[in-house]
């Protein structure tokens, strides 16, 4: 019968001789070390680009590209040149810059605001009814007052377009006062029109005179008022796309009856 000896498992020798402490078990071990610490600074490396890409990023927003007058219209100051969209670091964004000029209709604003400065909706505060909003630095709102034949009362309506025509009676050689009239103004924008207003009752009269206000530029402003206080005005509607005629002609009885060229304007009556 056969006996089988069991032997004790082996120890590690005494020397401390182990499986890293020979050449190869460093060389293992110290390449382990490098690749945990070469992954540690690879998700540090991401995480710190993630944040400085968040920061960094250009994000679009309006910026005055000359003064912006305190009042001046948000409908406006874009058709002006007033500002520029320019791109803007997202770590350098003011709280509420403005990236859509469309959120500064009808909005006007409430200070000056310099050359290079960020436009914030806290920098504008709503126009209310005005028709402010719709002027620029060198236009002007100016109301008339008009019948409803001449002014096309009833039929015009805000945000319509108009030729303005001007009627005068001038002095002649002839002694006696010679009808002209002449284009005065085109593709004027309509801001205010009151709807017609039917009389009722005898003593009624849908014919009184009713205002109308027309957007002018300063240059035009003073030839409408002088137009209106001494001759005769009218309004004339046009398609937004209308094509403008010559504004110099003249018309006289001469230039519409026997198509003559017209007589040389005298002194208005």
């Amino acid at each position: 019968m056969m006996q089988t000896t069991l032997k004790p498992p082996k120890l590690p020798s005494k020397d401390g001789k182990g499986p890293l402490s020979t050449k190869n078990g460093s060389v293992l071990a110290a390449v382990v070390t490098a690749a945990l610490a070469g992954l540690i600074i690879m998700v540090f490396l991401n995480q710190y680009r993630d944040n400085v890409n968040k920061d960094g990023v250009p994000t679009p927003v309006l910026v005055a590209s000359q003064l912006i007058e305190q009042g001046a219209s948000g409908d406006t100051i874009g058709a002006a040149g007033l500002f520029k969209a320019d791109d803007v670091p997202r770590d350098q964004l003011k709280a509420g810059a403005v990236t859509d000029a469309a959120t500064l209709r009808g909005k006007i604003a409430r200070e000056d605001i310099l050359p290079g400065q960020q436009l914030t909706a806290a920098d504008f505060r709503p126009a209310g009814p005005s028709v402010v909003t719709k002027l620029g630095a060198e236009e002007r709102g100016m109301k008339i007052s008009l019948d409803n034949a001449h002014g096309l009362i009833g039929e015009i309506r805000r945000g319509d377009r108009v030729d303005v025509l001007s009627g005068f009676l001038v002095d002649s050689t002839v002694g006696r006062p010679r009808p002209i009239l002449r284009t005065l103004m085109q593709n004027v924008l309509v801001l205010d029109a009151p709807a017609e207003v039917k009389a009722s009752g005898v003593s009624g009269n849908s014919n009184k005179p009713k205002e109308v206000t027309l957007r002018v530029n300063v240059k035009q402003a003073p030839k409408l008022a002088f137009a209106s206080d001494n001759g005769k005005v009218w309004l004339i509607l046009r398609p937004q796309n209308g094509a403008d005629v010559d504004t110099q002609s003249l018309v006289t009885l001469e230039s519409l009856l026997l198509n003559e060229k017209a007589i040389r304007a005298g002194r208005a009556r």
